[in-house]
């Protein structure tokens, strides 16, 4: 199941006082999501730890799936700066040191937003703005264009799509597992994405395309 929502948020926060009320609900309920799940928690948990009251709380949010969808797209938004600098260097690291990087900076967010991997299990599947979600795709396909030229735009793109994917499938199975078969699971998608690129963005593969 997918969720597109425009503007989850029914109250944009005009004071201090309010947007630090909302960065308090947003923080009680990712608390929340880690805790007991997408599915346990509820809107009256998430009044409670964030110390505001049910009212307050539906003047800001509809429902659950509107403060998940919200998170989402802050955590899209933190994740990408994690990543974006590194698509400035791309044109000079080898795709093993690519690879390497790009897993190791997303891996790293995850465990500072614990959060976004219990969203990513969730039951319901929470879709970004497909603006944002291309101009990501953008950034990416750009950086693969800068180390290969003699890509196509067409190649390129198709390319940080297929990224994207191999990573999604990866915090997948990063979620599941525990913290040993974590490691393991981001050494062996290192390899993967590693291979991948390294056919991808290697000119001679290119131009035989």
């Amino acid at each position: 199941m997918s969720s597109i929502l425009s503007n989850p948020v029914r109250v944009s926060p005009q004071q201090e006082r309010s947007t630090r009320r909302l960065a308090g609900i947003l923080a009680a309920a990712a608390e929340l999501f880690v805790e007991v799940g997408y599915e346990a928690a509820t809107m009256t948990a998430v009044a409670e730890r964030s110390g505001s009251s049910i009212g307050a709380l539906y003047n800001y949010f509809p429902d659950k799936q509107s403060i998940a969808y919200t998170l989402v797209n802050q955590y899209a938004q933190e994740i990408e700066a994690h990543w974006k600098p590194l698509m400035e260097q791309a044109e000079t690291l080898t795709h093993a040191k690519f690879a390497d990087q790009f897993i190791e900076r997303i891996t790293q967010f995850a465990q500072e937003r614990p959060a976004y991997l219990s969203l990513l299990a969730a039951p319901i599947r929470f879709r970004r703005d497909p603006a944002a979600r291309k101009a990501s795709r953008v950034a990416i396909a750009n950086a693969f264009q800068a180390k290969n030229p003699s890509l196509s735009r067409e190649q390129s793109l198709l390319a940080a799509k297929a990224s994207l994917q191999i990573v999604r499938g990866m915090m997948a199975l990063y979620e599941e597992a525990d913290i040993k078969g974590k490691v393991l699971v981001v050494a062996e998608f290192k390899k993967v994405l590693t291979l991948y690129l390294g056919s991808v963005l290697s000119e001679d593969e290119a131009s035989a395309k």
